[in-house]
């Protein structure tokens, strides 16, 4: 009876299980945040690289390369590829292109925006899909 008993309170006053509980309760939070730095950061480059192709776009657009003339499926065609063939952050194919021409003050614009639904990877994230938009006017004339 004395020798369960010394068993007993060894056991109980043990510590060799105690960093083992201590490290799960702090790894799975740990884990998140780093999986959300990680996101974060994922979601910052496709943005930039958002900017990048639409800037590429609208240089085209002040060079002449998409003419003043154009109608607006040319010029859809021409700055749509434009963007598609700069866009690196993701599927181009899901990248959602609109190009509109707006007059202010005699002084013409095309209007380019562009739309692009960026998933993420976290684990118990919603299935719905974040859409980054970005939106350029650039004159024209």
């Amino acid at each position: 009876m004395m020798f369960l008993l010394g068993t007993a309170r060894r056991a109980w006053q043990g510590q060799s299980g105690a960093t083992a509980v201590e490290f799960a309760l702090v790894c799975f939070p740990l884990l998140l945040l780093v999986l959300g730095i990680v996101e974060f950061g994922r979601a910052l480059y496709v943005r930039n690289d958002l900017s990048h192709a639409v800037d590429v776009a609208a240089r085209k657009v002040l060079i002449g390369q998409v003419a003043r003339e154009a109608t607006e499926s040319e010029a859809q065609t021409k700055i749509e590829s434009a963007v598609r063939d700069h866009f690196d952050g993701g599927d181009a194919l899901q990248l959602q292109v609109t190009v509109g021409k707006v007059s202010e003050n005699g002084i013409d614009f095309r209007v380019l925006t562009i739309r692009y639904p960026l998933t993420l990877l976290l684990p118990g994230s919603t299935a719905s899909p974040i859409n980054l938009q970005l939106t350029r006017r650039i004159p024209i004339g």
